[in-house]
């Protein structure tokens, strides 16, 4: 009977350590899979990180081109503007500087 009773605690011992290596394993397994996850994960927000990062700086430079496009039309149609008035003047200043000139005024 004690033969028996050891017998047992020593299958009970051995299914022990089993149990214990085995959920080492299982626990094991799960950490890398686990890391294996984080790793993706971070992966796959870097690479949304560039994209976003690509979407914003197209979005701003066709921005920029939309106001720089903007700010060239004013800017000739206000340089129309001032060469129509310059030109309209011409003949006035010329006239003066032709009567000084020539003393007639």
């Amino acid at each position: 009977m004690a033969i028996e009773a050891l017998k047992l605690i020593g299958e009970g011992e051995e299914e022990g350590r089993k149990l214990i290596e085995e959920a080492k394993e299982s626990a094991a397994k799960i950490i890398r899979d686990a890391e294996e996850e984080v790793k993706r994960l971070k992966e796959k927000a870097r690479d949304e990180e560039k994209s976003l990062a690509v979407e914003i700086s197209d979005k701003y430079a066709k921005e920029g081109e939309e106001a720089e496009e903007a700010i060239m039309k004013y800017a000739e149609a206000d340089a129309e503007k001032l060469k129509a008035i310059a030109e309209s003047n011409l003949d006035i200043t010329v006239n003066i500087a032709l009567e000084k000139t020539l003393g007639l005024v």
